[in-house]
């Protein structure tokens, strides 16, 4: 895997470490985001399997990363895992400081994410408003 594919992977899967500090009902009532996620236009049943209560990537997903899954803060992709390092919260933003790690690479960096719903948030760049990437919880 190359560098910005790395990154790239880092930037999606970490997305979903906000649960603990954001601002919607389920958040703040304690509950997390714990769970599986999709990318906007993906189908929850062709990303990921359940046998026996436990829910893991569907086979032959390549190296597409189109989905997410959170236990508390740990959140794993098809090919690294990230945890939450820090979270600041800037009016309808939160940005995180991230620790990810591949089988071959590891790496800090930050990503900032909107709260549109409890089963839908948005990654941001500030610096790219109109870069959004949607995702949602698959139920």
């Amino acid at each position: 895997m190359s560098n910005r594919s790395f990154v790239y992977l880092q930037a999606l899967v970490a997305v979903f470490l906000f649960a603990p500090g954001a601002t919607s009902t389920r958040a703040a009532s304690g509950d997390s985001f714990d769970g599986a996620w999709v990318v906007e236009g993906e189908s929850c049943a062709n990303v990921f399997t359940t046998k026996d209560g436990k829910t893991d990537f569907a086979k032959n997903q390549g190296t597409d990363l189109p989905g997410v899954l959170i236990n508390g803060n740990q959140i794993r992709g098809l090919t690294s895992t990230c945890s939450i390092a820090s979270r600041k919260k800037s009016a309808d933003t939160i940005k995180l400081r991230l620790h990810c790690q591949s089988q071959i690479m590891f790496g800090d960096m930050t990503v900032s994410v909107k709260v549109k719903d409890d089963d839908t948030i948005s990654r941001v760049d500030p610096d790219f408003p109109e870069v959004v990437t949607t995702y949602h919880r698959c139920k």
